[in-house]
């Protein structure tokens, strides 16, 4: 990409589908932290005003509609990838790329002072971007056998039992929320121009 020059790097279906997963991803772990207190896994509570929904009830009504909103809108990412083939030569961590991903880390560790040869997307981000699907569906089943213990017993069984599914939960939950958080420090720290793009689509080149 030549200095100065604009590329239009992200389409208007995966602007939205970022975006939604944030309003769903807030949701559901502020209500989720609600739902949390109401029978805490660990000797420790969160402070009510990382919460929603005030008490139980209807820290579950909000949950389900995060839920609902975070399946759909996943849903849609994955029908529009499927079929536009969009990202699939740049973003999916193919054998390949097993080699790359050291020599990245090493690099954001400021062991290695240059960067390393990448596309669009290098080794590491590509490893994340294919990984946190597989995440975010743990996520889903998870919390299905926590809401139908019974119903999706063999389900829950799956998770080693009612308790631990809650662990898994846990687990999966953070996963999504430090990807999120990761994703977004990466992309402020790639430059004004890069952070810009996922609202524009279109991005300028800097070297």
């Amino acid at each position: 990409m030549i200095k100065g020059k604009r590329e239009y790097q992200h389409p208007l279906p995966v602007r939205l589908t970022h975006w939604v997963n944030f309003i769903a991803l807030a949701i559901m772990v502020t209500s989720g932290l609600r739902i949390y207190n109401a029978s805490p896994i660990w000797n420790f509570s969160m402070p009510g005003f990382l919460t929603l929904g005030g008490w139980l009830a209807g820290a579950r009504m909000w949950h389900f509609l995060g839920m609902w909103l975070f399946a759909v809108n996943g849903a849609a990412w994955v029908l529009y990838n499927v079929l536009s083939r969009h990202g699939r030569q740049t973003t999916l961590f193919r054998g390949k790329d097993i080699s790359g991903v050291k020599p990245m880390i090493r690099y954001y560790l400021r062991i290695r002072r240059e960067h390393p040869p990448a596309g669009k997307y290098n080794p590491l981000q590509k490893l994340a971007y294919t990984s946190i699907p597989l995440a975010a569906l743990g996520s889903v089943l998870s919390g299905i056998s926590l809401y139908w213990p019974v119903q999706f017993g063999p389900l829950a069984s799956l998770f080693g039992g009612y308790d631990t599914a809650r662990i898994w939960h846990f687990i999966f939950t953070a996963g999504l929320v430090f990807f999120f958080a990761g994703h977004i420090f990466m992309v402020i720290i790639a430059g004004w121009s890069n952070f810009v793009s996922i609202f524009t689509g279109w991005k300028r080149a800097t070297d």
